[in-house]
C-alpha cells in the first residue's frame, strides 16, 4: 500500500517523463493545456478513461481500476515524408511506454492501440497518429493507516497472567503465524 494515486500529478509527471525522452519535439504537454497556436512535432497527452476493474479490487477501500491514456503526436503537413516521421514517432513512443510506470506508483504501461487519427479536430492541417496504453492502479484512500511499528516478534500468554505486569511470563511464537 502506497500513498494514494493523485490522477492530477501523475498526469504531470507522465507528460514529465515522455518530454524528457522525446526532447526534440517542440511540445509535450498535457491536452488541456490552453494554447493559442500548436508549435509542432508535438505530443499531447491525456487520462481517457478510468476503467473499473472489480477483478483486481485490492480490498482496501479504494477503487480499482484500469487507468487510459492516450498520446496524440502532431505533424505538419509539411514536415519531409510526414507520414512515415508521424509512424515512426508512434512506434518510439509505444516501445518507450512498454512495461513502463513512467514515474508513477502504479502497474506497468500495456499498449493496447497505436493508430492514426484521421478524425481529430486538426486533422485536417495535421498528420496525427494516437498511442494508447492502460496502467492498473488502485484510486482513493486505503482504509488500512500504515503508522507506528511494525511488529517483528510475537509472545503470547493465557488469562490472566496477561499484560504490562506478566510480560516477563510470555512465550515467543515462532514459525508462521
Amino acid at each position: 500500500m502506497g500513498d494514494p494515486i493523485d490522477l492530477g500529478a501523475a498526469l504531470e509527471t507522465v507528460v514529465a517523463a515522455i518530454a524528457a525522452e522525446f526532447g526534440t519535439f517542440k511540445a509535450v504537454e498535457a491536452e488541456d493545456e490552453k494554447r493559442k497556436g500548436l508549435p509542432v512535432p508535438a505530443i499531447l497527452v491525456q487520462i481517457s478513461e478510468l476503467e473499473p476493474d472489480p477483478d483486481m479490487d485490492p480490498h482496501t477501500g479504494q477503487f480499482p481500476c484500469l487507468v487510459h491514456l492516450e498520446a496524440r503526436i502532431v505533424m505538419g503537413h509539411r514536415t519531409p515524408r510526414v507520414r512515415r516521421e508521424v509512424v515512426k514517432a508512434a512506434g518510439a513512443l509505444a516501445a518507450f511506454l512498454h512495461n513502463s510506470r513512467l514515474g508513477v506508483a502504479w502497474g506497468a504501461a500495456k499498449v493496447i492501440a497505436v493508430d492514426p487519427d484521421d478524425f481529430a479536430p486538426l486533422a485536417e492541417t495535421f498528420d496525427i497518429w494516437r498511442v494508447e496504453w492502460v496502467h492498473s492502479a488502485d484510486i482513493g484512500e486505503s482504509y488500512f493507516v500504515d503508522e507506528g511499528v511494525t511488529p517483528h516478534q510475537v509472545l503470547a500468554s493465557w488469562s490472566p497472567d496477561i499484560g504490562p505486569d506478566n510480560e516477563p511470563e510470555y512465550e515467543e511464537i515462532e514459525g508462521d503465524v
